[in-house]
């Protein structure tokens, strides 16, 4: 600043004016690269965006701080200076959430303090990480025999928790074999629906139930999959009349009296097996019958003629010697039993022997002081009897 007067004099001055910055400036973010998309398998760690934050302000006024909204699974790090990344701070799950809007904002330290805030918009890509899961833990259904082929049983039904081609379900049969065959002969599984169809007339005489297993398989890379368990029941129905195995419908009329068996059984028989072979079976099982009857009757015969011997011999012996019989009294029984008893007797007692080859004619007399009965033989090896005896 200059003076002057009139005299033509004059002074100068300097006036420095210090302007007092005012907060009137927020925070500006400039996105400098930023993912659109991020595999929900990413590490810990992985930046999603680089940020620059830039405040006009001075002092106090433009400092920033920057944060992000809570409850993400991403964190703020500040690289160099102004500038800033997003990171991951975990795995993510498509799952559970499939999208982010992150929201970075930005404050200064003015008073009072001025905010401005960016948005990242970030789509999480699948991973075939969920295998299909089935609605219930096990199938069972029920279905009337003599069905017609192609008939609907049941329908399965699994889930996929993932996205696009890795949540597409395909079913089919495990690998399995019934009464000698493939199982996939006896029922199918529709590919896409999971509707399971019989694929025979199933008969429950038979086969009375199934039991198989459904695999669902995703269409991920790798596959993942899933089994379940299904157990077909087949409901019998009244498709068999009564058959009469014995007697044969020709000769029932000549049996009478005793000999004529009287039994009758009843026994289901199957449509297709009485069409190829009607007589067969019948025949065979009549000859069986008749020959187990017989066997039967001639054993117990043979044990009622044994016990009418055993009967008669018994008595006879008893009429030979009878109970009170004195002839050989005083005689010890250990003389009769064996030749050491027959050569005790023998030197005991007075008396004549007389043999012949024939041991059934061989007879023992004593003489008369003793007395006067007669020894007869002994009887045959095979059958133990008393010493003294006549047959």
């Amino acid at each position: 600043v200059q003076a002057r007067d009139g005299g033509g004099l004059s002074d100068t001055a300097k006036v420095i004016i210090s302007v007092t910055d005012k907060n009137d400036n927020t925070p500006v973010i400039s996105v400098r690269s930023a993912l659109s998309e991020i595999s929900e398998d990413a590490p810990s760690g992985t930046v999603v965006a680089l940020l620059h934050v830039q405040d006009r302000d001075s002092g106090a006024n433009g400092e920033v701080r920057c944060s992000l909204d809570k409850d993400v699974p991403f964190r703020l790090e500040k690289s160099y200076q102004d500038y800033y990344r997003v990171v991951t701070a975990r795995e993510l799950d498509r799952e559970q959430v499939s999208e982010y809007n992150v929201t970075v904002r930005a404050a200064d330290g003015g008073s009072p303090s001025l905010q401005s805030s960016a948005v990242l918009a970030l789509r999480v890509l699948d991973v075939n990480d969920n295998a299909p899961v089935f609605a219930q833990e096990r199938y069972s259904a029920r279905l009337a025999e003599n069905n017609a082929a192609g008939a609907l049983v049941l329908t399965v039904r699994a889930t996929d928790a993932d996205w696009g081609q890795n949540a597409r379900v395909r079913y089919r049969l495990a690998e399995g074999r019934v009464r000698g065959l493939p199982l996939s002969s006896y029922v199918s599984v529709q590919a896409e629906t999971g509707a399971l169809y019989a694929l025979r007339s199933l008969d429950y005489e038979q086969l009375r139930e199934l039991e198989l297993c459904v695999r669902a398989e995703d269409g991920g890379a790798p596959a993942l999959s899933s089994n379940v368990s299904v157990r077909l029941q087949i409901v019998d129905e009244n498709d068999n009349a009564p058959q009469v195995l014995y007697p044969p419908a020709a000769g029932a009329a000549a049996g009478s009296g005793a000999a004529a068996w009287s039994g009758v059984e009843l026994a289901p028989r199957c449509a297709a097996h009485e069409a190829a072979a009607p007589g067969e079976p019948a025949a065979s099982l009549t000859r069986w019958l008749v020959l187990a009857v017989a066997a039967v009757s001639c054993l117990f015969v043979a044990f009622l003629l044994l016990l009418l011997a055993l009967r008669l011999r018994r008595c006879h012996r008893q009429q030979l010697l009878p109970p009170d019989s004195g002839a050989l009294r005083g005689v010890p029984v250990s003389h009769f039993v064996g030749i050491d008893g027959v050569r005790a007797f023998l030197q005991s007692y007075s008396h004549d022997v007389s043999l012949t080859a024939d041991s059934r004619k061989s007879h023992l007399r004593f003489s008369a002081a003793s007395c006067c009965d007669t020894l007869p033989a002994r009887p045959p090896p095979d059958e133990p009897a008393p010493l003294l005896g006549d047959e």
